[in-house]
């Protein structure tokens, strides 16, 4: 998948496009592009995913909280895994927010991206003041030469999958919920640092990652099941993400317990992804060293068993 940003030129004769955040690439998500890219081979056009930076809440209400499930190079590695060709990176700002929806199809849907069919949601709206609704497109094909095809909003039993749900329940420590609407494990991006052996000395080596800053969502501090990521390769271990209460608190990090042997090194200042799959226990302050050891162990046996 190639990235594209706002003032690169985008080298393609036709597309089937799709356009909105995309925040955490949720179900609704990965259907809506799948979708599009399902019809981009039907025509044989290519798969086009358009995206804002920031995010357009950031914009339309700057003194609100900005909470982000993915930045944009974990939305653009979870988007590339499902077959896009291009996605497009607009910088999103009060000129782009003031265009009429009219002006947002000729100057974006066509002009930019040639797009014979827009795929979307049935709740999406665009343009300034949201004025671009569905029911608006319809009203365009005949007249601007493209289709439309408007997908249903995904649901999880009862619940309609959202970015904002998944925020909230992540924040609130409901983990398994969140991962249940977000449909894949969540993905951190973050680099190696290095660390100060305490847990080495306890017997459970680990690897060291810096903390994410905000608008991204982190977890509440505790022991994950989780992935590690770099060099094309993903290993099960232990992820601990917090500031070491019992060692009178360090700085917030993440601590990565291998469950067997690293395939290949990793140094310090290397990027790798943390995929968090499931949340083992919160974080607190033990007694003692080998109080703090003899539950790591059991933590650690635990993900082993989920991930038999």
């Amino acid at each position: 998948m190639h990235l594209i940003r706002s003032k690169q030129p985008l080298p393609i004769k036709s597309s089937v496009v799709s356009v909105g955040n995309f925040d955490g690439v949720h179900r609704g998500h990965m259907m809506l592009i799948r979708e599009t890219v399902r019809r981009a081979r039907m025509r044989r056009a290519h798969s086009v995913i358009v995206t804002f930076e920031p995010h357009t809440r950031a914009v339309i209400s700057p003194y609100a909280p900005q909470p982000i499930l993915t930045t944009l190079e974990e939305k653009a590695l979870l988007i590339g895994s499902l077959g896009v060709d291009y996605l497009v990176c607009l910088k999103f700002d009060h000129a782009l927010m003031s265009l009429s929806p009219a002006e947002f199809i000729k100057r974006i849907l066509i002009g930019r991206c040639k797009a014979v069919e827009w795929v979307m949601g049935e709740g999406h709206a665009f343009g300034s003041q949201r004025r671009g609704s569905a029911e608006f497109l319809r009203r365009q094909v005949g007249i601007k030469h493209f289709s439309l095809f408007v997908a249903k909003t995904a649901r999880t039993g009862d619940t309609i999958v959202s970015s904002t749900e998944i925020r909230r329940r992540i924040v609130a420590g409901q983990v398994a919920d969140a991962l249940r609407l977000l449909g894949h494990p969540y993905l951190i991006i973050t680099r190696r640092i290095r660390g100060v052996r305490k847990a080495r000395q306890l017997g459970f080596p680990t690897i060291n990652f810096e903390a994410v800053r905000e608008p991204k969502v982190l977890p509440m501090p505790g022991v994950y099941a989780a992935r590690l990521e770099y060099a094309g390769r993903r290993q099960s271990g232990a992820l601990y993400w917090g500031d070491c209460p019992t060692f009178a608190h360090r700085d917030f990090h993440f601590e990565f317990h291998l469950l067997g042997p690293p395939e290949k090194p990793l140094r310090p200042g290397a990027t790798a992804c943390l995929w968090l799959y499931h949340c083992i226990r919160h974080d607190r302050a033990f007694k003692s060293q080998d109080a703090l050891a003899r539950r790591i162990a059991d933590d650690v046996n635990e993900i082993k068993r989920y991930f038999t």
